[in-house]
């Protein structure tokens, strides 16, 4: 029975990496492509895991027979389709207009109570199978499994999974459970002839979805643009890519947020036309981003000897030469326009300095990690290396020009700062959309006459950007109301890799839409300084100390242990997030990164559990002494990897996998540590197995919504990672003073003795 219990938590692991995986993917629709969302969709799968693994470990003896496990797996093969097509169904159950962004509140709670029923299944699984193993260690024993499910999930989804289509990845985890449960019935005895025919019956239920995913998922990823005709759809690195049809109009969207439709020629006009018209011989020009919607053409109409045009993703630039229309193809094969597929920040790293007289940057409002990238400093210091003198940068932002409301005035100011810490002179240009031009030399203000001479050299003859609209365009008075707005607007920060805080604006003014109090709100958070981060930090560390004083000191156990989950939690967001910012692919890698960090978790249980007999209060004092100095070393890495140039993508991948591994060790390691302090003395210990692996995930849960979407942005990552350093600091000095007392009171236990014998 053992192999069989065993096999249960790999099986366990396996569908609970694979499938967090999956349903991130899926609500990634819901919250247009957010990366800060997925902290909220970490912090609901282990809500409401914790709640399943904190309600398993109180039901009783019952449970503790392998067809109650078989009755979970059988729950999960089932669960997990359910909760797949009902997320895939979400803009149509919310009732999201096509190409509109949807309400934030309801899609959280959406997103939220649809985890419900496979994540609390999960969480009761856990403690199900520890009771059912029935021993001293089982607890230990069990996470180290579980954790090398989740290794193997991860890899299998990294180098399998991610090529097909999802369906299918569902039906094969519904038939791993099927067996699985199957395999537990049969080392249970002859009991449970109902069970099996059930699961026989699921197992038919699923074979269609294994064996035929792809035409399945055809027909249900329709779900995901309602009111539109999917015209077509594929998936790549970066993301989920679909082309839509409303009507005539021909729409691109990424993981569910609208890029832009096949033919903006007002957007593609201004951009173009006013970004170079503000250079006098704009002969090599690059442009960023968003090359399918005629802005490529529109460029090539000021006759530039090259433009380098750099698109992350291929697949765009497929979709648009396959439904783009004739003068959108012909822009592409121009010789002038040599594309490259990579992404824009490695490209300036490589590239040779000082040789583009124009640079445009094409891509909607830093709603996304992905798309903020090109909005911080870092970018913008690479962009000026490689101007020529007298060269411009142009970057546009959705704007709303007749009223300036403070959410996105605090946007629009927080691109505004970060240009100009780097650009000596930034001009603007309000419009709806704000176009800002800026120059590494001091320049005077645009001047009309000069734009409409080159206007007429250049024998331009635009719908849009025509001479009486440029003329309105450089002198309405709108600009020195937007530049006052902009310089006087103390709140608003730079925005960096490490802190991209841009992304919370955009958030504030998304939610501005729909909920202004809310969005209000988010304003005020997004000015918490870090002394309200510290003050929290504090309060935690006492609440702690006060929680384990005197004979409480099985308490440590978790404490330690909560602690440890949202050191561990923060530290993963923080390197996903990174990642995304230097490398811009998570979509992709997001499987093999979660499988580092549990093959650390998995050898530092499997080590722990060897040890357990000499673990106790100085070994949780050394673990987050440990935790701490990581932290520290973290917060040095991310600093390092900010400031260097060129870095091989390859080592930059392998530093980010080994630091996911370390986390999860210490993390792995502490797990049965904290079960023993936990348990010490306990009788009824085994029935109370659960408790801390539901504290376990109580913590990473409060960290996925805590430094998901407040501290991360609004504090960065560094203030961050150094808040938990110095919380876990101060649990190594409760943990070691814990120890102290034990000790000092053993010896006065000792000397009690000697005193009594004759």
């Amino acid at each position: 029975m053992n192999r069989a219990v065993a096999g249960s938590f790999v099986t366990l692991g396996v569908t609970a990496l694979v499938g967090q995986v999956l349903l991130v993917r899926e609500l990634a629709f819901v919250f247009s492509g957010n990366e800060f969302f997925i902290g909220w969709t970490l912090f609901g799968w282990l809500f409401w895991s914790a709640l399943g693994a904190g309600f398993g470990s109180w039901i009783g003896r019952a449970e503790k027979t392998p067809h109650s496990l078989a009755q979970a797996h059988l729950w999960a093969a089932l669960a997990l389709p359910a909760v797949f097509l009902l997320i895939r169904a979400s803009r149509v159950l919310l009732g999201t207009l096509p190409g509109a962004v949807p309400d934030l509140f309801p899609s959280m709670a959406f997103a939220f109570v649809a985890l419900a029923p496979l994540c609390f299944g999960l969480g009761r699984q856990f403690a199900v199978g520890v009771q059912v193993w029935g021993d001293s260690r089982s607890a230990g024993r069990g996470y180290a499994f579980e954790t090398a499910g989740f290794v193997l999930g991860g890899l299998f989804f990294s180098w399998v999974g991610v090529l097909l289509d999802p369906v299918r990845v569902v039906g094969w985890l519904g038939l791993l459970n099927v067996a699985t449960g199957y395999l537990l019935c049969a080392v249970g005895g002859r009991r449970g002839i109902g069970l099996r025919l059930v699961l026989v019956a699921a197992l038919l239920a699923l074979a269609p979805a294994a064996i035929r995913g792809e035409r399945i998922g055809r027909r249900l990823e329709a779900w995901r643009f309602p009111g539109q005709i999917l015209v077509e759809s594929r998936p790549s690195i970066y993301g989920h890519l679909a082309v839509t049809a409303l009507d005539r109009q021909l729409n691109y969207h990424e993981n569910g947020l609208l890029l832009g439709a096949e033919n903006e020629p007002q957007a593609s006009e201004n951009l173009a036309h006013l970004g170079l018209l503000a250079h006098p011989a704009p002969r090599r020009v690059l442009l960023i981003g968003g090359g399918f919607n005629g802005v490529l053409g529109e460029i090539l109409q000021h006759a530039p000897d090259r433009v380098d045009y750099v698109e992350l993703d291929p697949a765009w630039i497929a979709l648009a030469q396959k439904y783009g229309a004739a003068a959108r193809r012909a822009a592409l094969a121009d010789p002038r326009v040599h594309v490259a597929f990579d992404d824009g920040r490695h490209f300036l790293k490589r590239a040779a300095p000082g040789g583009y007289d124009v640079v445009l940057v094409n891509l909607p409002n830093p709603a996304t990690t992905l798309i903020n990238r090109y909005y911080v400093q870092e970018f913008y210091r690479d962009v000026r290396r490689h101007l020529a003198p007298g060269g411009v940068l142009a970057v546009r932002l959705a704007f709303a020009p007749d009223y300036l409301g403070p959410e996105l005035e605090r946007l629009g100011a927080s691109i505004y700062k970060t240009l100009r810490a780097e650009f000596a002179a930034v001009a603007l240009l309000p419009d709806y959309e704000i176009l800002y031009l800026a120059t590494a030399e001091p320049a005077p203000p645009p001047a009309a006459d000069a734009w409409l001479a080159r206007y007429e050299q250049r024998g331009l003859d635009n719908d849009f950007a025509i001479p009486p609209a440029i003329r309105l365009r450089l002198a309405t008075d709108r600009i020195a109301n937007v530049r006052a707005a902009f310089e006087t607007q103390a709140a608003a920060q730079i925005n960096r890799d490490g802190r991209p805080i841009a992304c919370q604006y955009q958030l504030a003014y998304w939610l501005r839409s729909f909920h202004p109090r809310a969005a209000a709100m988010a304003m005020r958070l997004g000015e918490t300084t870090l002394p309200w981060g510290a003050a929290a930090a504090a309060f935690a560390a006492l609440a702690m100390a006060f929680s384990v004083r005197g004979r409480r000191t099985h308490r440590l156990g978790t404490w330690g242990m909560g602690l440890g989950s949202f050191s561990l939690m923060a530290g993963e967001l923080a390197l996903l997030i990174a990642f995304q910012a230097q490398c811009g692919f998570l979509y992709y890698k997001l499987a093999l990164i979660l499988a580092a960090l549990m093959a650390g978790m998995a050898a530092g249980a499997a080590l722990a559990t060897r040890r357990r007999a000499r673990a106790g209060p100085g070994t949780l004092a050394a673990i987050h002494f440990l935790a701490a100095m990581c932290g520290a070393a973290l917060i040095g890495f991310l600093r390092w990897i900010e400031a260097a140039g060129a870095i091989s993508e390859t080592g930059l991948q392998i530093a980010f996998l080994a630091w996911a591994a370390v986390l999860g060790g210490l993390a792995g390691y502490e797990f049965p540590v904290a079960n023993r302090i936990y348990l010490a003395g306990r009788p009824a210990g085994r029935n109370r197995a659960g408790v801390v692996y539901a504290v376990d995930l109580a913590g990473s849960c409060a960290a996925a919504l805590l430094a998901g979407l407040w501290a991360i942005p609004v504090l960065g990552m560094q203030a961050t990672l150094g808040l938990v350093s110095g919380l876990n600091l101060a649990a190594a000095a409760i943990a070691a003073r814990r120890k102290l007392a034990a000790e000092r009171a053993a010896c006065d236990d000792g000397d009690e003795e000697q005193q009594r014998s004759p």
